[in-house]
């Protein structure tokens, strides 16, 4: 059993699937339901490195942040109407913000204005991202679609960039969305996310990629290709008619708004390789 639990496709994908596809169907009628998301994540971290926060090293303060993230969200969904409508990128600004933190002891290793730009493009590449996603906060689809296709290409990307750690993370991520997809899709209904889904997807997933291009090989320039996947959920094109269809028809659009931050971290680890070759 140890070593089942060892094997890397249960720590990222079977064994955050299946508590994800557990608690989501059991919290389905309830504001928690998209919480299955942060505990596949927690159920890959746990499995793989342990959760733990002494010291509080980078890896760690991304583990800490996103096991936040819904309880955040939950006092974010309080707010209902009042909430104003910038809500989603004050929120993107204060995530990116927090981003520099996060890598604060690799920004040291950086002086004068690589550590300077270094910081500024964490703060505009993981802010944005966050923005753009949890304004998917209302559509179950769109969400959990911008979920699958932003975490299998951080996770592959992360693979490509040889960060074991992020690959487990971004497919864990991914895993999580994708059994609120495959609820949403048996029951034909769409359950909305809110800020309690939205918030981890995005805060996460933006940060296991710029962990990866931080601490690994994912070239810097990259990361606001990953803009494209929550951007390509919104477009409602080629939606068919019910729950189904827009189900269907955003997944297809995240898969190909990620195949650009794919084929660059494909080229930058082929170049790589050349380089030592």
């Amino acid at each position: 059993m140890q070593d089942l639990l060892q094997n890397p496709m249960i720590q990222a994908g079977v064994a955050p699937l299946a508590v994800a596809l557990g608690l989501g169907a059991v919290l389905w009628r309830t504001p928690l339901a998209w919480f299955a998301v942060t505990a596949a994540y927690a159920t890959a971290v746990a499995l793989s490195t342990g959760i733990g926060f002494t010291p509080l090293a980078a890896g760690r303060k991304v583990v800490l942040l996103v096991l936040l993230a819904p309880l955040v969200g939950l006092v974010l969904d309080r707010l209902g109407r009042r909430a104003p409508r910038a809500l989603p990128w004050l929120v993107g600004l204060l995530a990116g913000l927090a981003a520099p933190w996060v890598f604060a002891s690799v920004l040291a290793q950086r002086e004068g204005i690589a550590g300077v730009g270094a910081a500024a493009l964490l703060v505009l590449t993981v802010g944005i991202g966050v923005a753009l996603t949890i304004r998917l906060r209302d559509a179950g689809a769109q969400a959990g679609a911008a979920g699958v296709g932003m975490g299998l290409a951080v996770g592959v990307a992360a693979l490509l960039s040889a960060s074991v750690g992020y690959l487990v993370s971004g497919i864990a991520t991914a895993a999580g969305a994708g059994a609120l997809l495959l609820l949403q899709f048996v029951r034909a209904r769409e359950n909305r996310p809110g800020f309690v889904g939205a918030l981890p997807i995005g805060l996460g997933l933006n940060l296991f990629a710029a962990a990866t291009a931080m601490l690994a090989q994912l070239p810097w320039f990259a990361l606001p290709l990953l803009w494209l996947v929550p951007l390509a959920a919104a477009l409602r094109i080629g939606e068919g008619d019910g729950p189904r269809g827009r189900l269907v028809a955003a997944s297809v659009r995240c898969a190909l708004g990620a195949v650009p931050f794919v084929l660059v971290a494909w080229v930058a680890s082929r170049a790589g390789s050349s380089v030592v070759s």
